[in-house]
């Protein structure tokens, strides 16, 4: 029994692990792009032609998007992220504290004695809950960009 806990728990944590590289790499090619629109902005002030310039950073952004192929806007992408983790953290929280309550009520020992069983996707709702509030600054555009 306690295999395959150990093998739950690497499930888990590999798919956070790969969750977690998509948001980081969804919200690099994110600062990338707002870094590009900021510079083009700040040159067009001086120079209207810049508009219609190639930029080398431009070129990286292109590459970047054709290796991996990616949504075209990754904000949008990241406010699908944050839904879905938004959904299933209600769930997880509120079906292990459903579990909880429903394994200390009955009458039988060997099942209220397991109680505790509905921690476990409670602690992974509430963690898909933090991440939700956590990753607001990267799928809201700041005011005045």
């Amino acid at each position: 029994m306690d295999g395959f806990f150990v093998t739950v728990l690497l499930i888990l944590g590999l798919i956070a692990a790969g969750i977690w590289r998509r948001h980081l790499r969804d919200a690099k090619l994110l600062k990338l792009r707002e870094m590009i629109h900021r510079e083009r902005m700040n040159t067009m002030d001086s120079d209207p032609s810049v508009a219609k310039e190639n930029h080398q950073l431009d070129e990286l952004l292109l590459d970047l998007a054709e290796h991996e192929p990616r949504p075209s806007n990754p904000a949008a992408a990241m406010a699908w992220v944050r839904v879905i983790a938004l959904c299933i953290g209600l769930a997880g929280l509120f079906g292990g504290v459903g579990i909880a309550v429903g394994m200390s009520m009955t009458s039988d020992p060997e099942i209220s004695g397991m109680w505790a069983m509905g921690i476990i996707p409670s602690a992974i709702g509430l963690g898909l809950l933090v991440f939700y509030n956590l990753s607001r600054n990267f799928s809201v555009p700041q005011n005045g960009d």
